[in-house]
């Protein structure tokens, strides 16, 4: 894990501010060049810090570039922790009902998609993470991935979605189908260009995004219902 430290002459809150500084940086390189083609002597112009500091807080490339995904994963986290507990409350209680699973459901994914907006900063974050989930960062970077905050994702929503269905969790059906639903708002992160396109659009704005958001989640509302549709006439079979 990358190092977290002040500088010895500015104190802690200094040191956080150039660590930080040199995060926002680096991910712009990685976003623009790749994890291979960006260059530390570049990160350390960007940030407007001597090359020596980068080792000083990170150790190595593969040290800051774990810092900038861990970062971006936190700023996640902090959008999402909150419908992610009330999805985990809902399946904690046997009295749930599978409207309020279904709200459950719809409300993780509505989380990712406030993330549709466009800004500088967005835009070096959906091209820093398409990269890494194109598996071109460092090994250590998917070990993050897959036993953080994508495992936590997977086990709320897989759960949620066996119970819409009468299906276990770890079900094979129940894993394709979740995959499917969830990296459905992936699309208009990693595939932006292609999209844009389509739409004849240019930027992701706010209103925009809300047209985003209804249409992924009415569509989605109407499948996860048809599951529950399903479940249902299979059971009184």
């Amino acid at each position: 894990m990358a190092r977290h430290r002040p500088t010895a002459e500015g104190g802690y809150q200094r040191g956080e501010e150039t660590r930080l500084r040199i995060i926002e940086a680096a991910v712009g390189q990685f976003a623009e060049h790749g994890y291979e083609g960006a260059s530390t002597r570049h990160i350390a112009t960007a940030a407007g810090v001597n090359a020596p500091a980068l080792q000083y807080y990170f150790d190595n490339k593969e040290g800051l570039y774990l810092a900038c995904l861990e970062q971006i994963l936190s700023h996640i986290w902090d959008q999402l922790s909150g419908v992610v507990g009330a999805a985990e409350a809902a399946l904690n209680d046997p009295q749930t009902s599978d409207e309020q699973l279904i709200d459950a459901y719809l409300g993780i994914l509505g989380g990712f998609m406030s993330f549709l907006e466009e800004t500088t900063k967005s835009t070096h974050w959906h091209r820093f993470m398409a990269c890494e989930q194109a598996g071109l960062g460092p090994p250590a970077a998917s070990e993050i991935m897959a036993n953080g905050l994508s495992l936590h994702l997977s086990t709320v929503t897989r759960a949620i979605l066996g119970r819409l269905t009468g299906r276990a969790a770890d079900d094979e059906i129940t894993i394709i189908r979740t995959l499917a639903l969830n990296s459905q708002t992936l699309v208009f992160r990693v595939k932006r260009l292609p999209v844009f396109r389509a739409l004849g659009w240019e930027t992701v704005d706010r209103q925009r995004m809300e047209i985003v958001r209804s249409a992924l989640l009415s569509q989605n509302r109407l499948t996860l219902q048809a599951l529950v549709n399903e479940r249902n006439a299979t059971t009184k079979v």
